[in-house]
């Protein structure tokens, strides 16, 4: 196999930017962050071995209450390499795994058969594809139910069951031999388990036939490796009715990694005990809520229109580093460890909880009044954009900027339970009731109902209606108005230290001086968090430095950070001056 190398970085408070050809020596492994700051966050940790070898990609989570996937694949992040390469996405579906349900809008291995842009499960699946660019094999970590089992046995046992069992779409793929590759771990895993029952078994899906039972397959992301990028790609799944979480995570990670000396990396897997996997969630885990330290069965007081600050003080074991979630009860999914609130609304209690485990429930009690609302009799809307407070009047309008991250709060002054509604966007597919409160909503055009845009006489510029429809309450409505996001400039410094403006032109070339620059900043019409980079496949943090050779042009193509859509890109090459 080629080797394609991956390299990543830690999320950063400006513009996040990915180059080509670091020249700084390279950390064993490091992380970094898409979707920083959504509800959507994707973790991914990036272990380059001691000696080259293949880049294998391994990701659990995708469905979040296959709990053993994404602990499997946490620990897996915390190996040692010594040959090859590992791109482990531990997380991949971190909000249906705050909720332990296999799904939110939909089911995230299922939007693998084209580029879909309806819901955040499609954003995060377009990282996933680039990462997967990467890679020369994977690895899918899954939790199923029962027990596969080629011809019907009983309920639990039966071809409709995908417990205990390594799944392929076929058993060979073009030159590669899936069924070789897979029987020879099942020979060795098997071994070591004494009861039949919970051995693994090869689960051909025939993915390609015809008549295939599994049609659905199709859209996996299993499917995609192999038909897409021609790479082997397998699941592993162990059984959800094998109750020992400690033992199904110790046999997953096994699997995984005899699969992972197949495709020729050797990894060293670090210690744990049974009892750290059985309790990590709950340990180690604390938060203040507007500066008291959340007990489970407490009580916590709070001012109607008062803005709720939550801190992590302790986020649980590192070597499992859970996902925490802070919910209120009248906006079960909103994870407010990720958004602002104003408690413009009572609701009665806050629960806390660590990878889709409740870790402490508050009650919640009220004192004092609302403040009034403004004398002019205007309604005001109360929204967030990208964190920030924002008041606006009955027939405003709001501007923002593609990409922006928007949360309709609620009516300021108000003492009813209010029904706000965005007309485009769809908060619950299964339950399109016109409520659009408190629901992060990034603002993609592409991603609303074209139906409802409306004409506006700035060129290039999509409106949008934001409507009040509380029953009795007076009628009120505000407009969006979304732009394109356009990169203006960005800065670099040479190796002396001297700052280089490059304006920005997409499609276009610039040359530089063979030698090393640091990115320093970069503008563009909205905030520069709001901005990714990508190129070829090495992130680099704001402020470090990348090389510019005669060997290869850098093409730079800068993506939009909470959608990870193009925007798009610049070539850097070395010759000269600095010239355009």
């Amino acid at each position: 196999m080629v080797l394609r190398r991956i390299f990543s970085t830690t999320c950063l408070l400006g513009l996040t930017l990915m180059m080509l050809a670091v020249s700084h020596a390279r950390a064993a492994t490091w992380e970094h962050s898409f979707f920083s700051g959504t509800q959507y966050p994707l973790r991914v940790v990036y272990i380059e071995g001691s000696a080259p070898g293949p880049t294998i990609m391994v990701q659990g989570g995708i469905q979040g209450d296959e709990t053993s996937g994404f602990v499997t694949a946490q620990l897996l992040s915390q190996a040692k390499v010594s040959r090859g390469n590992l791109i482990v996405l531990p997380r991949a579906n971190v909000p249906s795994i705050n909720l332990c349900k296999r799904q939110i809008n939909v089911d995230m291995n299922r939007r693998f058969d084209q580029d879909y842009n309806r819901f955040y499960e499609d954003r995060v699946a377009r990282v996933i594809r680039f990462l997967l660019a990467q890679s020369d094999a994977f690895i899918h970590l899954h939790e199923g139910s029962g027990f596969y089992n080629p011809t019907y046995v009983d309920n639990l046992r039966n071809p409709k069951r995908y417990g205990q069992s390594i799944i392929v779409d076929t058993l060979v793929y073009d030159k590669i031999d899936l069924a070789h590759t897979v029987n020879t771990v099942l020979n060795e895993i098997n071994s070591r388990i004494g009861l039949s029952d919970y051995q693994f078994k090869l689960f051909n899906t025939k993915t390609f036939d015809k008549g295939t039972n599994y049609p659905e397959m199709r859209k996996s992301l299993t499917c995609y490796a192999l038909a897409e990028h021609g790479i082997p790609a397998m699941a592993v799944e162990v059984s959800k009715d094998i109750r020992q979480i400690d033992w199904k995570v110790r046999q997953q990670l096994a699997a995984t990694v005899m699969l992972l000396q197949q495709f020729g990396v050797h990894v060293e897997t670090p210690d744990f005990s049974d009892a750290d996997v059985r309790a990590y969630a709950r340990k180690g885990v604390q938060i203040s809520v507007n500066g008291r330290v959340m007990h489970n069965n407490s009580t916590i007081n709070l001012v109607p229109g008062s803005t709720l600050s939550v801190k992590s003080l302790a986020s649980g074991p590192r070597e499992f580093a859970p996902e925490l979630a802070l919910f209120a009860s009248d906006r079960p999914g909103v994870n407010l460890m990720q958004a602002r609130r104003m408690a413009l609304e009572p609701f009665s209690a806050l629960e806390l909880r660590s990878d889709g485990k409740r870790v402490a429930r508050v009650r919640v009690n009220w004192s004092g009044k609302m403040p009034a609302s403004p004398g002019d009799d205007k309604a005001v809307f109360v929204c967030w954009l990208n964190g920030n407070p924002v008041f606006v009047r009955d027939g405003e309008t709001l501007s923002a900027v593609e990409g922006d991250q928007l949360i309709l709060e609620g009516m300021w002054g108000s003492d009813r339970q209010e029904v706000v509604n965005l007309k485009g966007f769809v908060a619950i597919p299964w339950a399109n009731n016109g409520q659009d409160l408190g629901w992060e909503i990034i603002l993609d055009p592409g991603n609303f109902m074209t139906k409802y845009s409306m004409p506006t006489k700035r060129p290039g510029v999509t409106r949008f209606r934001v409507v009040r429809e509380t029953p009795g309450a007076p009628a009120a409505k505000f407009y969006v108005d979304i732009e394109p996001r356009t990169v203006l400039a960005l800065r670099l410094a040479d190796k002396r230290g001297q700052s280089l403006l490059i304006p920005w032109t997409s499609g276009g070339n610039y040359r530089l001086p063979e030698g090393e620059y640091m990115l320093e900043a970069a503008w563009s019409n909205g905030p520069g968090s709001k901005l990714i980079a990508t190129a070829g496949t090495r992130p680099l943090d704001l402020g470090e430095h990348f090389t510019v050779n005669y060997a290869k042009p850098v093409e730079l193509t800068v993506r939009q950070a909470t959608t990870f859509a193009g925007i798009g890109s610049m070539t850097f090459s070395a010759g000269g001056l600095a010239e355009r």
